[in-house]
């Protein structure tokens, strides 16, 4: 019997756009929260980041076809980022919540409050657990040797600054209903920033692949050709990243066209990463 490898390059088809909408609305929720407790912005921010966080998941389930067997996902922590990531966001939604409801008048007669000792321990968890929202998808990808585009230790981090721009492009957007504009000053450095930073880690990142195996430069060759080259050039690089920056640092009063760009460019980079799963199928005849 003869045996050869079939070296044609193959692309993954399971993941889409139903998981890079999951991961979109996961990592913002995630991120939202993060700078909810950090700049002190209103408490209906922190609760459209759980709303967002639960949307994602709900949409995962669709993707799931088989919603009743999720609960699996939760049973192997101890090797699956699936399982720490859904663990994580369980607990993110249900401490969450009970360190926001007393921000609202409907449950002032907590016996906590967000300033209390019971409220601070309420926000630490839920804090760390949205930070772990934001991270967890790209240790997910980065798990899999067979797709060198996914197995870097680089894909966590673009995840957790891509989350964090996406959830500074949404205030910005909702930056007309009851943001302090003194506050949102400073805001527009921090966007601006984010922009930056996440363009140079998106660089680093296609640069060193660029000089990796063959199915590594197979899935950075796409970003520059055809209607995926567009999608990343025009969506995630032009409308995600340098239109908000020009926006934000010399046209401020239209930063809520700047939000919306953002946060396109933000979805478009999830569904991007997906379809960049580009690996070398070992097949023997």
């Amino acid at each position: 019997m003869m045996h050869e490898f079939n070296m044609e390059l193959s692309s993954q088809e399971e993941w889409s756009w139903l998981v890079a909408i999951d991961l979109f609305l996961g990592g913002l929720g995630g991120g939202l929260f993060l700078l909810f407790q950090n700049l002190d912005l209103p408490p209906v921010t922190g609760l459209l980041s759980l709303g967002l966080v639960i949307l994602g998941g709900l949409v995962l389930l669709a993707e799931l076809g088989h919603p009743l067997r999720a609960w699996r996902a939760l049973a192997r922590p101890q090797t699956s980022w699936i399982s720490r990531g859904m663990i994580s966001v369980f607990v993110f939604i249900i401490a969450g919540l009970l360190y926001i409801a007393p921000s609202f008048s409907v449950f002032s007669w907590l016996p906590w409050s967000p300033t209390s000792s019971g409220g601070r321990a309420l926000g630490v968890v839920a804090g760390i657990c949205a930070f772990l929202v934001t991270l967890y998808p790209g240790f997910v990808l980065s798990a899999s040797p067979s797709i060198p585009f996914w197995n870097s230790p680089l894909l966590p981090v673009l995840f957790f600054s891509q989350s964090l721009l996406g959830a500074s492009g949404l205030v910005l957007l909702l930056s007309p209903f009851g943001f302090d504009g003194q506050a949102l000053q400073g805001f527009f450095s921090l966007a601006a920033l984010l922009i930056v930073a996440n363009f140079i880690l998106m660089t680093i990142h296609l640069w060193t692949l660029k000089r990796s195996g063959l199915a590594a430069r197979e899935a950075v060759s796409l970003f520059n050709r055809g209607s995926f080259g567009w999608t990343f050039r025009a969506g995630v690089v032009l409308i995600g990243m340098i239109l908000p920056f020009i926006v934000v640092v010399w046209v401020p009063s239209a930063v809520v066209l700047a939000g919306a760009f953002i946060l396109v460019g933000s979805l478009l980079f999830r569904y991007c990463v997906l379809k960049a799963g580009v690996y070398v199928p070992f097949a023997l005849i």
